[in-house]
């Protein structure tokens, strides 16, 4: 059932890797010849939190094959990309059906998950997610160590997109990027990030601006341009709406537990408004449109709370870093697995997964 889900070429990307030759010479006498046996005990090991000891223990046992636990651990260390390639051929495999759009956009949510190893006082690695709203299905993964920040950099933004993101994505690099890539983009403003003008290319004064909104409810748009360095001022609308009393004050109390002490009362008379930045024009989506879509963007929050509390992914096993990318990697592969399986585009065995252009799951500085 598992094998049935992987794309058509599992095999011929083992060679890919170079995680095998075409061919063993007899006098090399190694007991792995097939990628389906270390790959069997990768995912074991990854999907049911067995040690490498016990994982290779169970495996001879089973007769599948019968190897030390020192060598499912190289198997580990050089595993990983060949994982990260198998899940961007299955994100990118599972988009073939046609998606309801917002006035044409197909939309995209993005956002990020720390993860900490056992004892580690910070972050220990980053998993980065770009899902498509219509289906809440992952179209590209990304793996970081802890100095990978949130940027729409990662990912490839195509034609008539619509990407979202949270205030870590409000900077000029990454709407210029999106611009850039002909798609358009939907982000929460960021005062500190995120500098707006006018049309004369003078400071957009957004906090005067939200202090004339009186009524709850009460939605305003203004045009506005952002000027990314060594680029060409690009022109979009902020859109904000006044919170109710009661949604104003759990806002503010998110922000006293965030920044403690330091919680200034700038801070609190922002968490009044939702305000965000559009690139979207308003002949296609107005202002209501374009708020009512943005709340929709805490889906691909739901989703990485999800595979970290159902799927595990925040446990990580250990501290090395070529083998906690593997594992990452080898769990994110078994959580798309278990998606394909319990979806209506589930295959059989033994039918196989068609062969697609892959999306990229990278480790990334």
């Amino acid at each position: 059932m598992i094998v049935a889900q992987l794309p058509s070429v599992w095999r011929e990307m083992a060679e890919t890797h170079r995680l095998f030759p075409k061919a063993f010479p007899e006098h090399m006498g190694t007991k792995i010849k097939d990628v389906e046996d270390p790959l069997r005990l990768v995912l074991h090991h990854a999907g049911t939190g067995a040690s490498l000891k016990v994982t290779t223990a169970a495996a001879a046992a089973a007769g599948i094959v019968d190897i030390s636990h020192v060598a499912l651990h190289k198997w580990m260390v050089k595993i990983g990309p060949y994982l990260a390639d198998l899940c961007g051929h299955m994100a990118y495999d599972n988009a073939v059906f046609s998606a309801d759009r917002w006035a044409g956009y197909e939309v995209m949510a993005v956002d990020a998950s720390a993860l900490s190893c056992p004892g580690a006082k910070g972050t220990t690695a980053r998993v980065h997610y770009a899902v498509r709203l219509v289906d809440l299905h992952p179209v590209e993964i990304q793996v970081t160590d802890y100095t990978g920040g949130e940027t729409y950099r990662r990912f490839e933004a195509v034609l008539e997109q619509l990407w979202m993101g949270d205030r870590g994505y409000a900077n000029p690099p990454g709407v210029a990027f999106i611009d850039d890539s002909g798609a358009a983009v939907l982000v929460r403003h960021n005062y500190g990030s995120l500098p707006l003008y006018n049309g004369a290319g003078d400071p957009f004064d957004v906090r005067a601006k939200l202090a004339g909104l009186k009524r709850p409810g009460a939605m305003r748009e203004w045009k506005v341009w952002v000027h990314p360095q060594n680029h060409e001022p690009i022109g979009g609308r902020l859109c904000a709406v006044l919170l109710p009393k009661d949604k104003a004050k759990e806002a503010q109390e998110r922000v006293r537990r965030e920044h403690g002490q330091s919680t200034t009362s700038a801070q609190l008379e922002a968490a009044k408004y939702v305000v965000v930045f559009t690139t979207v024009p308003a002949s296609r989506l107005d202002t209501a449109k374009i708020l009512e879509l943005y709340r929709v963007r805490w889906q691909v929050e739901l989703f990485i709370k999800r595979d970290k509390s159902i799927g595990g992914l925040d446990e990580l096993p250990n501290f090395k870093p070529e083998t906690i990318y593997s594992w990452i990697c080898a769990k994110t592969l078994l959580l798309l697995i278990s998606r394909r399986i319990v979806s209506s585009k589930v295959s059989i065995p033994p039918s196989a997964g068609r062969k697609r252009k892959p999306t990229h799951l990278s480790l990334c500085a």
